[in-house]
C-alpha cells in the first residue's frame, strides 16, 4: 500500500497511538495547576485537551471508555496525541508548510457529503451532540493535511531498485505465496441444536445452498446460498478456519461456533497453494518496501524531534516509553481522503 493510499485512520494513528512517549523532564519547573502538559513554552490545560478530544470524536468516532482504568489510559494517549501534534505543528511551521483554506473547505465538504448525504444541518447537529464546533473540526483537518505535507518534506522520494527488489523477494517469497484457498458454502444458525440438525441433513445428502437460503441467519450470504467465495484459512476465525480446512472436499464440516452463531457447511472446491513469482508480486512488493522505508525515515526523524522537545506532563497524563516510536498501529502520515473520518 502506498503512503498516499493510506486512510485517514492511518493519519490519526500517528497522532493518537504512535507517539508512545514524550519526555518528562523531572528537573523542570512545576506545571500550572490546570495543565495536562507543557510543550516547550506552551501550556495545555485539561479543558483544551478535552476540547480537542471532542473534535476527534466528531471526526473519527474516538470515544472515551467508561471503565476507569481504560479511561485513564485513554486520557494519557489523548495527551500524547495533542503533544505530538504541537511538536509537529512547530516542525511544519519551521518548514513553511501551508494548507490553503480552499483545501480544508474541499475536504470538509466531501466529509459532509459522504457521512451526512450533504445535509449540512445534520452535520452541525452532530457536532453539537458531541460538544464541538466546526472551527475545531476545521483546525483538526488542517493539522492532518499539514502532516501529509510535512511527511513529503521528511522522507523525500523513496525508490526501490531492481537489486533491492530481487533480494527482498528471495527473503519473503514464502510469505508472498498465495495460500491454499477453499470454496465454501456455509450455514449459520443460532444454537448448537439447530446446527446439529443441519449437519444431519447435509450428511443425508441435502443441498447446502438450499438449506442456507432457508435457515441461515447470516444475511450477508444467505441469499447466495451460503457462498463465502474462495477463502484462505486466515480469512476465517480460528475455530471455523480449522473446521473448514480439516474437511475433505465435498464433505460437510461443523458444527463449530463463530462470532455470529453456529456454523455448518460444505467445502466445494480446493485451490492449492501457489508459489510466488517475482513478475506477479513485483508491484505489490515494491509498494511495501517503499512504505517501509518511508516509515523508517519518518520514525527516525520523529524520534529526534521528540528528544529535542521540552515536554512535561502532569502526573495523570504522563506517558510511558518516552521515545519509543516502533510500535505504530498505522504506517506514516498520509492524505486525509474525503469522507474517511466518521
Amino acid at each position: 500500500m502506498s503512503r498516499r493510499a493510506l486512510s485517514a485512520a492511518g493519519v490519526l494513528a500517528v497522532a493518537i497511538a504512535v507517539v508512545a512517549g514524550l519526555a518528562w523532564r523531572p528537573w523542570a519547573s512545576e506545571l500550572p495547576d490546570d495543565a495536562a502538559f507543557v510543550v516547550d513554552d506552551r501550556s495545555v490545560s485539561v479543558t483544551e485537551l478535552d476540547r480537542r478530544n471532542e473534535s476527534l470524536r466528531a471526526l473519527y468516532g474516538v470515544q472515551e471508555p467508561s471503565a476507569e482504568a481504560e479511561r485513564a489510559d485513554f486520557r494519557r494517549q489523548a495527551a500524547k496525541s495533542m503533544a505530538i501534534g504541537l511538536v509537529l505543528d512547530r516542525a511544519a511551521d519551521e518548514a513553511s508548510v501551508d494548507v490553503p483554506d480552499e483545501q480544508v473547505d474541499t475536504t470538509l465538504a466531501a466529509f459532509v457529503d459522504a457521512q451526512f448525504g450533504g445535509d449540512r444541518q445534520a452535520y452541525l447537529d452532530a457536532l453539537g451532540n458531541v460538544g464541538t464546533s466546526e472551527d475545531d473540526v476545521r483546525d483538526e483537518i488542517r493539522r492532518q493535511l499539514r502532516l501529509r505535507e510535512l511527511l513529503d518534506e521528511v522522507d523525500g522520494n523513496v525508490e526501490v531498485g531492481p537489486d533491492e527488489l530481487r533480494a527482498a523477494f528471495q527473503e519473503r517469497r514464502d510469505e508472498l505465496a498465495t495460500p491454499e484457498r477453499r470454496g465454501v458454502r456455509n450455514v449459520v444458525v443460532a444454537t448448537r441444536q439447530d446446527a446439529a440438525r443441519v449437519r444431519r441433513q447435509l450428511d443425508a445428502g441435502a443441498d447446502v445452498a438450499r438449506l442456507a437460503r432457508r435457515v441461515s441467519i447470516d444475511a450477508a450470504t444467505r441469499d447466495r446460498g451460503g457462498d463465502l467465495g474462495e477463502v484462505a484459512r486466515d480469512d476465517l476465525v480460528p475455530a471455523v478456519g480449522k473446521a473448514v480446512f480439516d474437511a475433505a472436499p465435498g464433505e460437510p464440516y461443523g458444527p463449530v461456533q463463530g462470532p455470529q452463531g453456529w456454523n455448518v457447511g460444505v467445502v466445494t472446491e480446493v485451490l492449492p497453494r501457489r508459489p510466488a513469482t517475482l513478475d506477479r508480486v513485483a508491484d505489490e512488493l515494491r509498494a511495501t518496501l517503499e512504505a517501509e522505508e518511508s516509515q523508517r525515515r519518518w520514525s527516525a526523524w520523529l524520534e529526534g524531534r521528540l528528544r529535542a522537545a521540552e515536554i512535561e506532563y502532569a502526573d495523570a497524563y504522563r506517558p510511558e516509553d518516552p521515545y519509543d516510536v516502533s510500535a505504530w498501529p498505522g504506517s506514516t502520515p498520509s492524505d486525509v481522503p474525503a469522507g474517511e473520518p466518521r
